[in-house]
């Protein structure tokens, strides 16, 4: 079996922290398979700051235990995370045949620490980028209102890019859009012709069963027995459309004022503090104030509980190229528990759901749809226990964990280096910016050249016997001359 250091996310799903983020659930969707296949692993993992307590500190060789499976865990804090030498340090202790990093951040790492190691261990890599970044970097600097970001964002992808043998991504939409940046890096050259850059490892699902352990809203407060209970569960993220949500939610609930919403999670500090306190704002403003239960961020392993006793996930994005290029994973835990699923149709997910008809979906940005859809569905509850009941079962056949990750077991057992690796990769863009130098020479010596021109023209102005000329040329030069002081 092989050796494998993991960059990923702190917390992993069942360590029940404050929250539970995507980021680790998709580095646990990497580790247990590999857990399963008997690897030998080391996670060097960062420890996400909102979902651990104020003052973390890193935790280094902490032998960790889930089901009889063993691994070593380095928690990082945000610092030490950052510390490259820190890092490499871990590796070289341990000594791997493989490199992988699982979400976008991680495998920025991973790649750092590749560069620091070149020439002491070659080492094959495997990055996982979980969705587009340079998509997410233009969702966030819209609601920044602020291209500051994009910078941050290109420096680290560029780094991966660069530095990775081979890449996985959570659709075929964003696999298409990684070779793009993989050409503007230089990397279709010709050694590459011929390779697969890029595998297709979608969000994935745990094998495991929810359990629904105790009783969390229904029956209590404003929610009664017989409501009909619309779900959010997880942050509101930059591509969350809460306009859209807050308006379909009230004009249903004016139609029926049995619809009631309920959400846990809300902002993320490392990412968007702006979309969930307006959402609340629009909740706390409404007439309907009443039909929103928003209870914030909960405990990671109280959350499925809350999806046995809702009638209906919502799912609302913008139409952005963050979402069209990702995918969602809250989507398939409700399939994982039996919760039917409504979302607006956007990303790859949503066609397959629309596909298959193992969920519903509507317009993006469509409030009037999103309102007549929940209405209409309040009324057919048989019909979405059965939609439910397929889409677990399609979730759990198309998105298990151990299915999903196939490609990067295989990869594990006959690691390769990319066929550039340890050569030049670049398109020349000295010769390109030698060219804009030649330009920028020929524009000055144009301009240099008019400007001599203008002078002689003067000169000879104030030479001439003509004496309407001679003042003319001495006007031409004090105007000059004061233009050039102003």
């Amino acid at each position: 079996m092989s050796k494998i250091v993991l960059f990923g996310m702190s917390p992993l799903p069942f360590e029940n922290d404050k929250k539970a983020y995507g980021t680790g659930i998709r580095t646990w969707q990497f580790l247990m398979p590999l857990l399963k296949n008997n690897h030998d692993v080391c996670l060097i993992s960062y420890a996400i700051p909102s979902a651990y307590n104020e003052g973390f500190k890193t935790v280094l060789n902490r032998s960790n235990l889930y089901e009889g499976m063993q691994f070593l865990n380095h928690i990082l804090s945000p610092k030490d995370f950052e510390d490259i030498d820190l890092i490499s340090g871990l590796v070289v202790d341990f000594s791997p045949d493989v490199i992988a990093g699982a979400t976008f951040y991680p495998s920025y790492a991973a790649s750092e620490t590749i560069q620091l190691l070149k020439g002491k261990m070659d080492i094959p890599f495997w990055a996982d980028l979980f969705g587009h970044v340079m998509a997410e970097g233009q969702a966030r600097a819209f609601i920044d209102d602020s291209d500051e970001c994009l910078f941050h964002y290109w420096n680290k992808e560029y780094s991966i890019i660069r530095n990775a043998d081979i890449f996985s991504c959570v659709s075929g939409r964003q696999a298409y859009a990684t070779v793009g940046e993989l050409g503007a890096a230089g990397r279709l050259n010709r050694k590459t012709s011929g390779y697969e850059f890029t595998r297709v490892i979608p969000i994935g699902i745990p094998d495991e069963d929810y359990v629904h352990e105790k009783q969390v809203f229904r029956g209590k407060g404003n929610i009664a027995e017989d409501d009909f209970v619309v779900l959010w569960t997880g942050g509101f993220n930059t591509w969350t459309d809460v306009d859209t949500l807050f308006e379909g939610l009230t004009m249903a609930m004016k139609s029926n004022p049995k619809i009631k919403f309920v959400s846990t999670g809300g902002e993320i500090p490392e990412q968007d503090m702006i979309t969930y306190p307006h959402f609340v704002e629009l909740v706390n403003q409404s007439s309907f104030k009443e039909n929103f239960l928003l209870m914030g961020w909960i405990k990671g392993n109280d959350v499925p509980n809350y999806y046995f006793e809702a009638d209906i996930g919502i799912n609302i994005d913008k139409d952005i190229y963050e979402v069209k290029l990702g995918s969602k994973s809250r989507i398939l835990d409700w399939m994982r528990a039996g919760l039917p699923v409504i979302s607006s149709n956007v990303c790859e997910l949503t066609e397959i759901m629309q596909r298959e008809k193992i969920g519903y979906t509507f317009k993006p940005h469509d409030a009037a749809g999103l309102s007549g859809k929940l209405v209409e569905l309040s009324g057919k509850r048989e019909e979405l226990l059965m939609t439910a009941r397929k889409a677990r079962e399609y979730a759990n056949d198309n998105f298990s964990f151990s299915g999903t990750v196939k490609p990067f077991i295989n990869w594990i057992f006959h690691p390769s280096f990319a066929p550039d690796r340890n050569t030049e990769k670049m398109i020349f863009f000295e010769k390109e910016e030698a060219l804009n130098n030649c330009n920028k020479i020929i524009k000055n010596q144009i301009n240099m050249i008019k400007e001599k021109d203008a002078r002689i023209k003067e000169l000879e102005n104030i030479a001439s016997k003509n004496p309407l000329r001679k003042i003319y040329g001495y006007l031409k030069v004090l105007n000059r001359k004061m233009r050039k002081n102003n």
